[in-house]
Protein backbone atom coordinates (compact mmCIF):
# COMPACT_ATOMS: atom_id res chain seq x y z
CA UNK A 1 0.00 0.00 0.00
CA UNK A 2 2.52 2.19 1.04
CA UNK A 3 4.44 1.62 -2.25
CA UNK A 4 1.14 2.58 -4.65
CA UNK A 5 0.89 6.13 -2.62
CA UNK A 6 4.57 6.60 -2.84
CA UNK A 7 4.42 6.09 -6.54
CA UNK A 8 1.04 8.00 -7.13
CA UNK A 9 2.84 11.02 -5.00
CA UNK A 10 6.13 10.43 -7.62
CA UNK A 11 3.80 10.82 -10.70
CA UNK A 12 1.71 14.12 -8.75
CA UNK A 13 5.11 15.65 -8.52
CA UNK A 14 6.66 15.04 -12.29
CA UNK A 15 2.92 15.96 -13.70
CA UNK A 16 3.37 18.95 -11.59
CA UNK A 17 6.89 19.87 -12.94
CA UNK A 18 6.02 19.20 -16.33
CA UNK A 19 3.06 21.48 -16.37
CA UNK A 20 5.64 24.04 -15.05
CA UNK A 21 7.87 23.38 -17.79
CA UNK A 22 5.46 23.50 -20.66
CA UNK A 23 4.22 26.85 -18.95
CA UNK A 24 7.72 28.62 -19.12
CA UNK A 25 8.29 27.74 -22.65
CA UNK A 26 7.56 29.99 -25.42
CA UNK A 27 4.82 29.30 -27.58
CA UNK A 28 3.95 29.44 -31.12
CA UNK A 29 1.44 32.46 -32.06
CA UNK A 30 -0.83 31.00 -34.06
CA UNK A 31 -2.79 33.93 -35.38
CA UNK A 32 0.61 35.41 -36.29
CA UNK A 33 1.59 32.46 -38.60
CA UNK A 34 -1.52 32.22 -40.49
CA UNK A 35 -1.22 36.22 -40.85
CA UNK A 36 2.19 35.02 -42.38
CA UNK A 37 1.13 32.63 -44.93
CA UNK A 38 -1.80 34.74 -46.38
CA UNK A 39 0.38 37.56 -46.39
CA UNK A 40 2.44 35.36 -48.45
CA UNK A 41 -0.55 34.15 -50.49
CA UNK A 42 -1.28 37.62 -51.17
CA UNK A 43 1.66 38.98 -51.88
CA UNK A 44 2.27 35.56 -54.78
CA UNK A 45 -0.95 36.60 -56.20
CA UNK A 46 0.14 40.41 -57.13
CA UNK A 47 3.47 39.12 -58.14
CA UNK A 48 1.57 37.01 -60.83
CA UNK A 49 -1.03 39.51 -61.64
CA UNK A 50 2.10 41.86 -62.50
CA UNK A 51 3.86 38.97 -64.51
CA UNK A 52 0.89 38.28 -66.38
CA UNK A 53 0.82 42.33 -67.17
CA UNK A 54 4.24 42.44 -68.11
CA UNK A 55 5.17 38.91 -69.37
CA UNK A 56 1.94 37.90 -70.61
CA UNK A 57 2.05 34.56 -68.51
CA UNK A 58 2.14 33.39 -64.63
CA UNK A 59 5.73 32.88 -63.39
CA UNK A 60 6.69 29.62 -61.12
CA UNK A 61 8.27 30.89 -57.43
CA UNK A 62 12.08 30.78 -57.99
CA UNK A 63 10.84 33.69 -60.78
CA UNK A 64 8.91 35.57 -58.70
CA UNK A 65 11.62 35.35 -56.28
CA UNK A 66 14.94 35.91 -58.10
CA UNK A 67 12.92 38.78 -60.38
CA UNK A 68 11.79 41.07 -57.06
CA UNK A 69 8.97 40.62 -57.99
CA UNK A 70 7.20 39.09 -54.78
CA UNK A 71 9.43 41.40 -53.02
CA UNK A 72 7.86 44.53 -54.25
CA UNK A 73 4.01 43.17 -54.50
CA UNK A 74 5.17 42.27 -50.56
CA UNK A 75 5.71 45.75 -50.01
CA UNK A 76 2.20 46.57 -50.09
CA UNK A 77 1.51 44.67 -47.39
CA UNK A 78 3.65 46.90 -44.79
CA UNK A 79 4.45 45.14 -41.65
CA UNK A 80 2.87 42.24 -42.30
CA UNK A 81 5.72 41.75 -44.85
CA UNK A 82 8.77 42.95 -43.15
CA UNK A 83 7.88 40.48 -40.57
CA UNK A 84 7.63 37.55 -42.56
CA UNK A 85 10.70 34.80 -42.39
CA UNK A 86 10.54 33.92 -45.69
CA UNK A 87 13.45 31.29 -46.90
CA UNK A 88 14.03 32.75 -50.36
CA UNK A 89 16.28 29.40 -50.22
CA UNK A 90 13.94 26.42 -49.12
CA UNK A 91 11.51 26.37 -51.96
CA UNK A 92 9.07 23.78 -50.76
CA UNK A 93 9.07 25.57 -47.51
CA UNK A 94 9.76 29.41 -47.45
CA UNK A 95 7.82 29.78 -44.10
CA UNK A 96 9.22 28.14 -41.08
CA UNK A 97 6.87 25.49 -40.51
CA UNK A 98 4.85 25.55 -43.54
CA UNK A 99 4.61 23.51 -47.02
CA UNK A 100 4.22 24.87 -49.86
CA UNK A 101 2.77 23.35 -53.27
CA UNK A 102 3.25 25.89 -56.04
CA UNK A 103 1.99 24.73 -59.54
CA UNK A 104 1.95 26.55 -62.81
CA UNK A 105 0.83 25.31 -66.01
CA UNK A 106 2.80 24.69 -68.95
CA UNK A 107 1.44 27.71 -71.08
CA UNK A 108 1.58 29.85 -67.91
CA UNK A 109 -2.37 31.00 -68.37
CA UNK A 110 -2.89 29.30 -64.90
CA UNK A 111 -1.19 28.83 -61.54
CA UNK A 112 -1.97 27.62 -57.99
CA UNK A 113 -0.38 27.29 -54.85
CA UNK A 114 -1.12 25.41 -51.54
CA UNK A 115 0.55 26.57 -48.19
CA UNK A 116 -0.17 23.91 -45.49
CA UNK A 117 0.80 24.39 -41.60
CA UNK A 118 2.61 21.09 -40.69
CA UNK A 119 1.55 20.82 -36.89
CA UNK A 120 -2.07 22.07 -36.99
CA UNK A 121 -2.87 20.89 -40.54
CA UNK A 122 -4.07 24.12 -41.67
CA UNK A 123 -4.16 25.22 -45.35
CA UNK A 124 -4.57 27.75 -47.40
CA UNK A 125 -4.84 27.72 -51.16
CA UNK A 126 -5.15 30.65 -54.17
CA UNK A 127 -4.94 30.44 -57.63
CA UNK A 128 -4.86 33.00 -61.01
CA UNK A 129 -8.32 34.04 -59.64
CA UNK A 130 -6.73 35.80 -56.75
CA UNK A 131 -8.91 34.49 -53.97
CA UNK A 132 -7.63 32.73 -50.98
CA UNK A 133 -9.49 29.55 -49.18
CA UNK A 134 -8.60 28.27 -45.65
CA UNK A 135 -8.89 24.62 -45.42
CA UNK A 136 -9.08 22.71 -41.80
CA UNK A 137 -8.85 18.82 -41.25
CA UNK A 138 -12.52 17.29 -40.46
Amino acid sequence: MKTRLAICFAFLILGTISARTARSLPQKDSADERLAAVTLLRAINTAEMAARNDQKRFVGFAELLDSGALDSAGKHYGNAWSKLQLDRTAGGQPLPGWEMHFTVDGNGKSYSVALSEKSSHDSFFTDERGLIYEAKPL
